[in-house]
């Protein structure tokens, strides 16, 4: 299956999805008014993606802001992934990246951690932040 990859626009973040290495980032701000249409090809590419893979996977969302309709469409995501990880039993490793400075962001991270209690979620706070 191709790569998904999406450059950063002004209120949306960079996707990279490597096949080839199974590391998948989102990084950068996500706060457009309409995270519908920039988050169903994402959450579509990743459903048909997971029918086929057998490998571990592992996601790296690292943002500078998000608003909460992205928050609910981050939880779609998170939600395939456990699912996914629970039914297949292939290891799925999701590292929150945010800036302590951040409380909102480390707070949504703290919150998905506990909400997606059979998906492992590591927080990770920036360095030199």
């Amino acid at each position: 299956m191709e790569n998904l990859f999406i450059e950063a626009g002004d209120y949306s973040p960079h996707v990279d999805f490597n096949t080839s290495t199974n590391h998948f980032s989102i990084v950068g701000d996500s706060f457009g008014e309409d995270t519908f249409t920039f988050f169903e090809p994402i959450i579509k590419w990743l459903q048909n993606y997971l029918k086929e893979n057998t490998r571990p996977l592992n996601l790296r969302i690292e943002l500078n802001y998000l608003n909460s309709s992205s928050f609910k469409r981050f939880n779609e995501l998170l939600s395939l992934l456990e699912n996914y990880h629970r039914t297949n039993q292939i290891p799925v490793k999701v590292v929150w990246v945010a800036n302590p400075d951040d409380d909102d962001v480390v707070d949504y991270g703290e919150d998905i951690k506990d909400y997606f209690d059979e998906l492992p979620i590591d927080i990770e706070l920036k360095a030199g932040s």
